[in-house]
C-alpha cells in the first residue's frame, strides 16, 4: 500500500478564517511556503516521480509540477501556483505503470509580505 500525506511547510505564517471556507485557512508568503509530503513503499511499485497539483477550487487542479526526483519530498509553493491567490493542492506518486490516487487536499492562500516601511523620523511637538 503506498501512502501520501501532504503538509504545509510554513514561514512566518498564520492560521486565518475565510468566510467562503468551512475551516480555517493557512494563509503562507508564496516566496517562503513549502508543500511537502510522506510517501512510504508499501505494496505498491517502487516511485519514479511525483505530480503536484494545485487549483483554484476543491478537485480543480489547474496547475501541475512533475519532480522526477523519487527521493523529492517537497516542492516550494511558488513553484506550483501562478501567483497570490486561494489554492488547493494534493500531490500523486507515479510509475511506468500509472499514478496512484491523490493524496488529501490542502488548502491555503498564498500572496507576499508587503515592503517594509522607511523614513522614520522622531519629530518634536
Amino acid at each position: 500500500m503506498r501512502r501520501l500525506l501532504i503538509t504545509m511547510i510554513l514561514a512566518g505564517s498564520f492560521l486565518l478564517p475565510v468566510a467562503t471556507w468551512a475551516q480555517a485557512v493557512i494563509s503562507v508568503d508564496i516566496t517562503k511556503a513549502r508543500l511537502a509530503w510522506t510517501w512510504t513503499q508499501g505494496t505498491g511499485g517502487a516511485v519514479t516521480e511525483f505530480r503536484v497539483k494545485c487549483g483554484p477550487t476543491t478537485g480543480t487542479y489547474t496547475s501541475s509540477v512533475v519532480l522526477t526526483d523519487p527521493a523529492a519530498r517537497s516542492v516550494p509553493v511558488q513553484q506550483v501556483v501562478t501567483g497570490p491567490g486561494n489554492y488547493f493542492c494534493a500531490v500523486s506518486a507515479a510509475n511506468q505503470f500509472g499514478e496512484s490516487g491523490l493524496s488529501n487536499e490542502v488548502p491555503f492562500a498564498a500572496g507576499n509580505v508587503p515592503a517594509a516601511p522607511s523614513g522614520l523620523q522622531i519629530t518634536a511637538q
